[in-house]
């Protein structure tokens, strides 16, 4: 304003020097953080170039266009904010002293017309600066980080002009669709690192139109936070780089841009963005507790938008789907049978041994299994089963009645199961003499062999086939009815009608496991571990405290950052995974860690978590084949749906899943790192109630 009240030569003269003062600026914020190596040599040309030359009549005019932008940006981030501070109540008080008094009252009315205008959450600053951002000579994008994925939710229109896209092909997306073959990966990672921690990113880059161009793209992202230090949004501002004489003045006006866009807003969210602002992971890398409580937080907030919402007389969006209703107008819960019958057959056979034992003393359960014998089994485990069950009639009896049942089984001379399953020798003409205490405690060695055997040739078998399928939800109902049975599905003692239930389940199964289990919650902003179970704390040394981060804590320098890259991939794809990287445990200890990724979707198709299976691969270790071969009988049988519907990929899964495995097996044992056998190791029959691990194989003593 002081150059209009100069004369022409010396308002020309004056303007040319303000400009260059203004070109000749550095620019603080740009490049200051971390940084690649082709950022920091465009800032170094643009230090190095030459100012444009500038006519005297036109400075003016550039000067003018400058302020009008800058003040634009001021009367709409600063000033409302000012207005609201103990500062601008100062400034009305001194202007009523010896000022106009009709002066005074136009301005308060101005001041009380601004801060009717001005927004009252964060949703509502967005739908403000998306109107003043239309007219910025610069790609504005805004994506908002309590939606998972980080998605765009506003383009300007410079960024369609520069792109090709259009707001319908570019809003709903992460900004991501703009990378290509040649996109630089140690830009992406710079992107990645300063985005998870909430700081400025300034990172050049190639990037691809819709038409597949290439073009160096100067990219600055600016983390925006609200009243209550949630991060709700992020500006990215982008433009083509040309490298002209124009480029160090442009250089200067994103920087002047990005040095007026806020980085904090002194306004609340709508209560379902705090919500999921509140269960995102923290961009400290701390874990963040309230995951465990995330479906109350998600419906507290929905409750607490629809009552503000009811209140203003507004319509509340809907955020969370609601449970589908039958014709009566009934809310129908999912089924759960699948994921039910799932989550069980992975922990029962983790157990095979003792489960089968279970199973075999509840009457419906021996039922089953010895139905399974008689369609798909052989005479040899037919009679397995027969001597079991009458060797645990006469182990069950004490006493004198004990020898009496022992020596009535013993009396039967047709297909008696009791001889062919022992080595005791008995004289049918001397029974009455027969010591039997010695014979009944070796006939229970015995049977304990046969359990062996049906458990590891015949229960894996069986869970395959129909009956275990009827069987495991004919227990389910039993358990519903507070039956106290001998064996137990996955959801015994679990709430059906909670929202967890699905979540409840998984926790049970993994913790039966002895390999590593982690699910991370993709509903979630920057999809923080949702649960973690004690065979992760044991093969990685990472204990349960670490739910509510983000599992790149396992990272460190020596892990494979092409790895990653593919990790990563799988995890915006929502594909399964099988690979084997370099990790870290707490102490800085390197080790190889066997990785699979299984995605799990809801009804509706929308990708719901991602579990994570893996292994601490030692090939020293004599029980890593145990490990492997667990995790591959665990990665089987994962449902990919809540409802445990079996998705069509799922054979082509199973083949890739074998691949891997077999690709990492090969080579025989201590081979080095790419051999393992797993073959199982043997050992010694169990004393006592004890026995060995779930696939070991043993011979008596």
């Amino acid at each position: 304003m002081k150059l209009e009240t100069l004369d022409a030569g010396e308002r020309d003269q004056a303007a040319t020097k303000v400009y260059k003062e203004f070109v000749a600026a550095q620019g603080a914020g740009i490049g200051q953080q971390e940084r690649t190596k082709g950022t920091q040599q465009l800032w170094d040309f643009a230090n190095s170039s030459q100012g444009e030359t500038l006519e005297p009549g036109v400075a003016m005019q550039k000067v003018q266009e400058e302020a009008e932008t800058t003040l634009g940006m001021l009367a709409f981030d600063a000033f409302p904010r000012f207005l609201k501070s103990k500062y601008s109540k100062a400034v009305m008080e001194d202007l009523k002293t010896g000022s106009n008094p009709n002066e005074v009252a136009a301005l308060e009315g101005a001041i009380n017309t601004s801060e009717s205008k001005q927004p009252g959450d964060a949703d509502e600053w967005l739908n403000m600066f998306v109107s003043t951002a239309e007219s910025f000579p610069a790609c504005i994008v805004i994506s908002d980080m309590t939606i998972p994925g980080a998605p765009m939710v506003y383009i300007n229109g410079e960024f369609t002009k520069t792109t090709g896209y259009t707001k319908e092909e570019a809003v709903g997306r992460n900004c991501r669709f703009l990378q290509g073959p040649e996109t630089e990966p140690e830009s992406i990672a710079v992107i990645r690192n300063t985005l998870s921690k909430g700081q400025d990113c300034h990172v050049k880059l190639t990037n691809y139109r819709k038409n597949g161009e290439k073009f160096q793209n100067l990219l600055s992202m600016k983390p925006v936070f609200d009243g209550d230090n949630i991060y709700r949004y992020v500006i990215g501002v982008q433009f083509e780089i040309l490298e002209d004489k124009g480029l160090k003045k442009r250089l200067v006006q994103l920087d002047k841009l990005l040095r007026l866009l806020p980085s904090r807003l002194n306004l609340k969210s709508k209560a379902s963005a705090q919500a999921r602002g509140a269960l995102a992971a923290k961009t400290t890398g701390e874990a963040n507790t309230m995951i465990a409580a995330k479906e109350q937080i998600l419906s507290a907030g929905e409750q607490r938008e629809e009552k503000e919402a009811a209140g203003s007389g507004a319509r509340p969006k809907q955020k969370f789907k609601k449970k589908k209703k039958a014709a009566g107008g009934v809310a129908q819960a999912d089924n759960y049978d699948g994921t039910i019958f799932a989550f069980t057959k992975i922990m029962w056979l983790q157990d095979a041994v003792n489960t089968l034992r279970s199973m075999l003393m509840d009457q419906a359960g021996f039922m089953s299994f010895d139905a399974f014998l008689k369609q798909c089994g052989s005479q040899l485990s037919q009679t397995h089963l027969r001597f079991w069950v009458e060797a645990q009639q006469i182990l069950m009896c004490q006493g004198p009645q004990q020898v009496q049942a022992a020596r009535q089984l013993h009396m039967r001379m047709w297909k008696n199961s009791l001889f062919y399953c022992t080595t005791n020798e008995i004289v049918i003409g001397n029974l009455n003499r027969t010591g039997w205490p010695p014979l009944i405690q070796e006939m229970g060695r015995w049977q304990e062999m046969s359990l062996y055997f049906l458990a590891f040739d015949c229960f894996t078998r069986y869970m395959e086939s129909p009956q275990s399928r009827e069987f495991v939800t004919a227990l389910q109902l039993r358990e519903a009815n507070g039956e106290q049975l001998p064996v137990k599905t996955v959801s015994v003692g679990l709430d059906p009608d909670s929202p967890s239930y699905w979540m409840d389940m998984l926790k049970a199964m993994s913790e039966t496991l002895r390999i590593g289990l982690v699910v991370s919650d993709m509903f979630v902003p920057g999809c923080p571990l949702a649960y973690l179970n004690e065979g992760f704390a044991a093969q990685t040394g990472y204990g349960k405290e670490n739910i509510g981060r983000n599992s790149k804590f396992l990272q460190g320098p020596m892990t494979e950052g092409y790895m990653v890259e593919e990790i990563v991939e799988s995890l915006r794809h929502a594909d399964p995974l099988f690979c084997k990287l370099q990790n870290h445990k707490p102490d800085g200890t390197v080790y190889q860690q066997c990785l699979c990724l299984t995605p799990v979707f809801n009804v509706d198709g929308e990708y719901k978590y991602q579990i994570g299976c893996q292994v601490d691969y030692d090939p020293n270790n004599p029980e890593t084949p145990m490990f492997i071969m667990e995790l591959e009988r665990v990665v089987r049988n994962l449902p990919q749906t809540l409802t445990g519907e079996t998705p069509k990929a799922m054979p082509t899964r199973t083949q890739e899943l074998e691949d891997f495995l077999a690709s990492i097996t090969a080579g025989g044992t201590g081979a080095g790192p790419g051999g393992l056998t797993a073959t199982p190791p043997s050992g010694s029959a169990p004393s006592g109630g004890g026995h060995p691990r779930p696939g070991a194989s043993w011979t008596p003593a």
